[in-house]
């Protein structure tokens, strides 16, 4: 039996709040990135057993900058994050370069088993290839390359790569001598 989404949130939360803190930190802080709102109606139900759930509004980066930093300076805390800021607009930036990521929408969970790097360019590629990448195949395909994928070019290359054959060299002159071998 499946787990519903938010159980599987939940799970996986708390799972990252029981591991060992690293060196020299005496809490864990995790920004939960969520800018398709998937999971804003779920927030008020969900309760984890070593943080505290905090959600960002829009409006109150200040008192959650104060509370991290000034009130509470040694609880663990889920920073619930639907809002996207600019840098210069971000009060938590700061916070957010020494803290903890965790997304759990669908792309995050196919660039996780991709092996491919969660960047914001990366992720817009995926979500304007959403029908190429929904197919399992695709995906396992995909990851099966061993080119490292930084930028959304090495993405297209890998998928062109996975769509002609698979080639094991990923070497451009191959590529382009295989799709010409293919015709039009």
């Amino acid at each position: 039996m499946a787990l519903p989404d938010s159980e599987k949130v939940i799970q996986e939360l708390n799972r990252r709040f029981a591991e060992p803190l690293p060196e020299f930190y005496n809490r864990r802080i995790i920004f939960w990135y969520d800018e398709d709102k998937e999971f804003e109606d779920k927030i008020p139900e969900i309760e984890l057993s070593d943080a505290k759930l905090v959600s960002l509004t829009g409006s109150n980066n200040f008192e959650i900058k104060k509370l991290l930093t000034v009130d509470d300076k040694s609880g663990n805390y889920c920073i619930y994050c639907p809002v996207i800021y600019s840098d210069l607009e971000n009060w938590l930036l700061p916070i957010q370069l020494y803290s903890e990521e965790f997304r759990a929408d669908l792309i995050s969970m196919w660039l996780e088993e991709m092996h491919i790097e969660n960047t914001a360019n990366i992720r817009k590629t995926v979500k304007d290839y959403r029908s190429f990448f929904k197919t399992k195949a695709h995906r396992t395909k995909v990851s099966e390359l061993s080119q490292q994928v930084v930028t959304p070019v090495q993405l297209h290359k890998r998928e062109l790569w996975r769509f002609f054959g698979a080639l094991k060299t990923h070497k451009p002159n191959l590529l382009i001598r295989t799709v010409l071998r293919a015709g039009i």
